[in-house]
């Protein structure tokens, strides 16, 4: 698969796909025949690796199935060539995502690396301002996968490969993977624009946390109250940090008003019901259960069953109930 830094943030269901060496492996069924090749690719014959294509080569079907013939399902890219292999993942996500011939489970990893791999940069190198290359590869991420995750199969499988480790990154693809799904499944008909836009704000959401201290993000202990002060500025730090860049205002307002509650007892702003757009009272929704589904500095993950008791009953009101009764039927769809 792609995205080798998500899997190692993300150890579980992956530790199959670290690199080997000077190599990491990819699923040839990931290559598209259609499309140019800057690296090459090789496969493994006992401890050696042979080279099997250059760069500015096409992975043809014939190539393709002669692997198939001789029992060979893993490719190997050099690993000073992964910039490349990335870069061409993601201008054939849209491709590989929506391919029947390719496996469910390859192309939830795939999707879940590409992604992850867009937002990682951001927090990682907790960067002050997003500036417009990460906007557009942000976006085309989400375009590219509008139409998989809109999948009963998706769905279903994708949830698999979820790993419950949290980390802010990793955070906000779950999150935007859960919104993509329960916007899907309302009453509502979206028009494509509103969910890329809803897309973006929720894999963006917690940008304004790369101006939190992290001894406050990482504390293993619980915070006090001059701490959850500055925890509670990062929708407004994620504001600021988008003045620079022609962000749709749905997006915006994920950002900003995630952390809003059905009844009022949120912030930054206390708005309330109807005052709070669908598509950010959808993200919270599944922002709250993501939060409490992963391994956190500070708690253990609980289980799907006991993060919906505890959002049905010690968060009473302060969920759209609309909302989290659709939330409960996607997931169980998703097990």
């Amino acid at each position: 698969m792609s995205g080798a830094s998500y899997r190692q943030k993300s150890e579980a269901s992956r530790n199959e796909l670290q690199p080997e060496g000077n190599y990491f492996p990819v699923s040839p069924d990931t290559l598209n025949p259609n499309a140019l090749t800057d690296f090459q690719v090789y496969f493994k014959r006992g401890s050696r690796y042979v080279l099997y294509t250059r760069e500015r080569q096409y992975f043809s079907h014939e190539l393709k199935q002669r692997l198939v013939e001789n029992g060979i399902d893993t490719v190997y890219i050099p690993y000073d060539q992964q910039p490349s292999y990335e870069t061409y993942m993601l201008d054939n996500l849209e491709w590989i995502l929506n391919d029947p011939e390719i496996s469910v489970d390859v192309r939830s990893r795939v999707f879940l690396d590409i992604t992850a791999g867009q937002v990682q940069k951001i927090f990682e190198d907790r960067m002050p301002a997003l500036d417009e290359n990460t906007l557009e590869g942000v976006s085309h991420v989400v375009k590219s996968s509008l139409s998989f995750l809109s999948t009963p199969e998706a769905m279903e499988n994708i949830g698999r490969f979820v790993s419950h480790d949290y980390q802010t990154f990793s955070h906000g693809v779950h999150v935007f993977t859960y919104t993509m799904m329960l916007m899907n499944c309302l009453a509502e008909e979206w028009e494509e624009q509103t969910l890329v836009d809803v897309g973006v704000g929720a894999l963006l959401h917690d940008i304004g946390k790369t101006h939190v201290p992290l001894r406050i993000l990482n504390k293993p202990g619980p915070l006090n109250e001059q701490e959850w002060k500055q925890i509670r500025l990062h929708p407004v730090h994620g504001m600021r940090m988008c003045t620079n860049v022609d962000l749709p205002q749905m997006s915006l307002n994920c950002i900003v008003f995630h952390h809003e509650k059905f009844d009022g007892t949120g912030y930054p702003t206390g708005m309330q019901q109807e005052e709070i757009p669908v598509p950010v009272r959808v993200l919270t929704c599944c922002d709250v259960y993501d939060a409490i589904t992963s391994k956190r500095s500070y708690a253990q993950a609980k289980t799907p069953f006991e993060a919906l008791k505890i959002m049905g009953d010690e968060m009473q009101g302060a969920l759209d109930p609309r909302i989290f009764k659709m939330f409960i039927k996607v997931l169980g769809k998703k097990q």
